[in-house]
């Protein structure tokens, strides 16, 4: 193995794309010489200061590109140069056809199977947004889309998300409301304005991965608490609470990202009452409570005085919009305004429209109604696959949480995944402490490809990985 620390800093883009990069500079300089054997994930992750999934999706990428190759039980290693050739470079986007009204071009990676992004099918949507670009274009004003919106969103668009998010149980004042690009702006919103440079965050042993790297950009450190099969525990909380004065928790109560883990209403009253008692205020993430038809009522509304409340269009509607939405309590809103201003003056006014129209007309509800009817016909399909295997899911959810037979890991079973050409996400990802041992665990999401016969194709492939030891893996086709 070669002792080898990349500078980030000298390359472009986001910091898994960055490592790709360095990696590709490295081995076509001679810096990393065919056969050489990368530093472990965990161990160059510490090094650079980045998460372990930020070095495995690097990793992944260049082995996309064709540069590497992952051995289980060995490591991953730089491919000789008649192996790393070309192969793993896209092709060129052909021109357009000669047409007045081209189609748009897929953009999708040539050959692979994705299964590693959470993101609803979106079978039958063209025509909604076809509809929906008509009826704007014919509308006069429509010229004050184009125009900055006010900080927090339009009163409009604040209004349709109160009414939207109010099917929950949630009722909220539209002045509550941020108007947000997506919930990841909203989670750096919340993590921005509740906590200071080295302050400690507390969230779940697995949390979304983009909570890692919001929280290091921000210098805040993030504290696992411990879960079970409902989520966070109460008394894990308390003791985590006192030990490191944290102020904050960050929660995902219901369709936990990537257990699928949903709290009881006895559950989430006991993480409210340790709230209360060590005066935290809770971030709640509830970006996939929507898709669930018979839900508990979101932390909220059990403590409207001291939650974060965080949705988004994305899982339940169409993700490319980027519309989400933050509500607070009022004491808490100009706080949050200030640290929107500073990172983004505010959010397009045109793709919160859209969804004010589809709110408003019935539209969102018809979606997601496709999003759940198209999850349980997912669900479904890979249940026929993982049969005999042990794995956590939800007939609304978009993705199923497999426990892998030993002695596969996480890592290198996602790594083999690749060469198969599948991409899922390996447990470690979700890991907000590069130093634990999570159990080996991957999860495979179910909509992103475009159609059933693709998605069964992929689980074939990945329950011919599932039930052969790494050692015959060469024997999978």
């Amino acid at each position: 193995m070669t002792i080898w620390t990349p500078d980030l800093q000298q390359f472009p883009g986001p910091r898994y794309q960055a490592l790709a990069t360095a990696i590709e500079s490295a081995v076509r300089s001679g810096e990393l010489p065919p056969g050489t054997r990368l530093p472990p994930q965990r161990d160059l992750a510490w090094k650079l200061g980045v998460t372990v999934g930020t070095v495995s999706r690097g990793y992944m990428l260049a082995e996309q590109k064709g540069l590497l190759s992952g051995e289980v039980g060995r490591g991953t290693f730089v491919k000789p140069p008649q192996e790393a050739g070309h192969q793993g470079r896209e092709p060129a986007m052909p021109h357009p056809a000669a047409s007045d009204l081209p189609a748009l071009p897929d953009l999708r990676s040539p050959g692979l199977i994705e299964l590693s992004r959470n993101e609803p099918s979106l079978p039958d949507y063209e025509h909604h947004m076809q509809r929906t670009l008509r009826d704007l274009s014919a509308r006069d004003g429509v010229g004050h889309l184009l125009a900055y919106s006010r900080l927090l969103g339009d009163p409009a668009h604040r209004a349709a998300a109160a009414q939207w998010i109010g099917r929950t149980g949630l009722k909220l004042s539209p002045d509550q409301i941020i108007a947000t690009a997506g919930a990841q702006q909203a989670l750096a919103l919340a993590i921005s304005g509740l906590a200071e440079p080295g302050e400690t965050l507390l969230v779940e042993s697995l949390t979304y991965g983009g909570i890692h790297e919001n929280a290091r950009q921000r210098s805040t450190r993030l504290h696992a608490v411990a879960m079970d099969d409902e989520g966070m525990l109460p008394e894990a909380l308390d003791e985590a609470a006192a030990r490191t004065n944290a102020r904050s928790v960050l929660i995902q109560p219901t369709l936990h990202n990537p257990t699928n883990a949903i709290m009881s209403a006895k559950r989430r009253e006991d993480i409210v009452a340790v709230a209360r008692k060590r005066d935290l205020t809770i971030v709640e993430d509830d970006v996939y409570g929507f898709v669930i038809r018979e839900r508990p009522l979101p932390l909220a509304v059990l403590a409207p005085e001291r939650t974060v409340y965080i949705a988004s269009a994305s899982k339940c509607m169409a993700p490319g919009l980027r519309v989400g939405w933050l509500a607070a309590p009022p004491a808490l809103i100009e706080r949050f305004g200030d640290v929107l201003h500073a990172i983004a003056v505010n959010n397009p006014r045109l793709n919160q429209e859209i969804v004010r129209q589809w709110i408003e007309d019935g539209t969102a509800e018809a979606m997601l109604e496709s999003v759940r009817t198209e999850a349980a016909i997912r669900q479904g399909i890979a249940a026929e696959y993982l049969v005999g295997h042990t794995y956590r899911s939800h007939p609304s959810s978009l993705h199923v949480y497999v426990e892998l037979p030993e002695p596969w890991r996480p890592n290198d079973f996602t790594a083999q995944a690749l060469m198969l050409g599948v991409r899922i996400a390996s447990c470690t990802s979700f890991v907000p402490d590069y130093r634990s041992n999570p159990a080996a665990w991957v999860r495979i999401s179910l909509a992103p490809c475009p159609d059933r016969s693709e998605l069964r194709e992929g689980l074939r492939r990945l329950r011919g990985l599932l039930d052969r030891t790494p050692e015959a893996r060469q024997g999978v086709v």
